[in-house]
């Protein structure tokens, strides 16, 4: 089965890096991709960008300063779990990638990026985050019809107890009362006590 893919003029990406020719580097390509791009200096006006746009990814640098990108990756995930984050750095640091990952991220690119890499790394964490987006919805549906064929199922099984018991009063000499009972019982996976004194209830 292929993955679905996710359209990339629908697509928002926000760059978040302190060092303005990387972020408009960025910037541009990304938008040559066709994606729109929203482009922050700061873990500020990412949060505020993301609150705005409501982007489905976002690139990140990790040191940035007064908020780093390791402190502002819970902070957006928190305000949009479904969003896609690509860290990016300039220095390999092992305990730092397995960190981001750990926290949320769905991928640690290192600076100076390789275009191409950063172009599929993306498409990835995009598909898996529509793959996740779309599996929770099957979830609620899924829920929500189990709900109604339950709910439907409970008001026939009613109907139909209420209709085999008023059956059952009026025949009060049937010998085959018993047998009715059980079978009753069996089929609605109620307790055959319970329907006798409902029963006698009903006879009087």
């Amino acid at each position: 089965m292929t993955a679905p893919k996710v359209p990339v003029e629908r697509t928002t990406v926000l760059v978040v890096d302190d060092e303005d020719g990387i972020r408009q580097a960025l910037t541009r390509f990304l938008s040559r991709l066709g994606y729109h791009v929203q482009a922050a200096s700061n873990a500020g006006e990412a949060l505020q960008l993301l609150a705005a746009h409501h982007p489905q990814a976002m690139l990140c640098d990790i040191r940035m300063p007064e908020t780093s990108g390791v402190e502002l990756l819970p902070k957006v995930l928190a305000q949009d779990p479904d969003l896609a984050v690509l860290m990016l750095t300039a220095i390999d640091e092992p305990r730092t990638a397995i960190e981001c990952l750990k926290l949320g991220a769905y991928d640690y690119l290192i600076k100076p990026v390789d275009l191409e890499e950063l172009e599929l790394s993306l498409q990835h964490a995009l598909r898996q985050r529509q793959l996740e987006v779309d599996r929770r919805e099957l979830e609620q549906w899924l829920a929500r019809e189990v709900a109604v064929r339950t709910r439907d199922l409970e008001e026939r099984s009613a109907a139909i107890e209420e209709v085999a018991l008023d059956a059952l009063a009026a025949a009060r000499d049937w010998s085959g009362t018993d047998a009715a009972l059980s079978r009753l019982a069996e089929e609605l996976g109620a307790p055959r006590e319970e329907l006798v004194a409902e029963l006698k209830r009903r006879r009087g």
